[in-house]
C-alpha cells in the first residue's frame, strides 16, 4: 500500500469520526427539545457550531435522514420533521410489530448472561423512574430495550426500528409520562422479562405489543393534555 493510500484512508477514517460525532451532537439537541421538529437546519450554522467542515456535516444530516428524523434538502441543508399524532401512532404500530417479534426471538434463544444484562438494565430505569430527569429515563428505557433487540439477533429489524425513534424519545422527554405510568412501565418491563427468563415466546411477544400499545396511548394522551 502506498503512502498516499493510507494518508487518504487515514482521513475518511476521520472524516467518519468527525460526522459521527456532529450527529451525535444533532441527535442530542434533537432529544432535549434544542431542535425542535421542523426547524430547519443549515450547513453552515451547523459546521460554524461545531467547528469541522462542511462535508462531516452532509454525511451527519444524511445518517439523521436514513433514520427518518429529518429531510435533507438537496444544497439547503435539512428540516427536522414535523410530528402529529399520527406521526405518533404510525411509530408505534411499527415498534408494536417489529419489537413484539424481537422479543420472541429473544425470549427462545436468550442464555443466563444475557438475562443478566437485562435485569440490571430494568433495575437501572426503575431507578431513573424515581428521579427527575426526564432525558435520563428515556436513555434507561431505550437502553433496555435496545439489549432486548439485540438478543435478539436480527439487525434488519433492528435498523427499522431505528425509524423515527429519536423523535418519539424527543416527545417523551417534553411531555413526560402520565401519572402512574412511570410505575406501570416498570412493572410491565418486569412482566416482560420474567417471560423471557421461562423462554415463553408467546407470552413475552405478547407483552412486549402490549407495553408498546400502552406507551403510545400514554403519549398521546401527554400531547393531547400539553404534559
Amino acid at each position: 500500500m502506498s503512502a498516499s493510500s493510507r494518508s487518504d484512508g487515514g482521513a475518511a477514517a476521520i472524516g467518519a469520526t468527525t460526522a459521527m460525532r456532529v450527529a451525535a451532537d444533532l441527535r442530542r439537541r434533537i432529544l432535549i427539545g434544542e431542535l425542535a421538529p421542523g426547524r430547519r437546519l443549515k450547513i453552515d450554522e451547523v459546521a460554524e457550531r461545531c467547528e469541522v467542515s462542511h462535508m462531516p456535516v452532509r454525511d451527519a444530516l444524511h445518517a439523521l435522514e436514513r433514520e427518518g428524523v429529518l429531510d435533507v434538502i438537496p444544497h439547503r441543508g435539512a428540516v427536522i420533521r414535523p410530528v402529529d399524532p399520527q406521526f405518533v401512532r404510525n411509530v408505534y404500530d411499527l415498534r408494536a410489530a417489529i419489537e413484539g417479534m424481537l422479543t420472541e426471538r429473544c425470549a427462545e434463544g436468550i442464555d443466563a448472561a444475557g438475562i443478566a444484562e437485562l435485569t440490571t438494565l430494568a433495575d437501572a430505569f426503575e431507578d431513573a423512574s424515581t428521579g427527575s430527569d426526564p432525558v435520563r429515563l428515556v436513555d434507561a428505557n431505550r437502553q433496555l430495550h435496545d439489549a432486548i433487540n439485540r438478543h435478539a439477533r436480527n439487525p434488519d429489524a433492528v435498523r427499522m426500528l431505528a425509524q423515527g425513534r429519536l423523535l418519539i424519545d424527543a416527545l417523551r422527554v417534553r411531555f413526560g409520562y402520565g401519572p402512574r405510568r412511570t410505575g406501570a412501565v416498570v412493572a410491565e418491563h418486569r412482566q416482560i422479562l420474567k417471560a423471557i427468563g421461562r423462554h415463553d415466546v408467546a407470552r413475552a411477544g405478547s407483552l412486549a405489543r402490549a407495553h408498546c400499545t400502552r406507551a403510545r396511548d400514554d403519549l398521546l394522551a401527554r400531547m393531547k393534555s400539553g404534559g
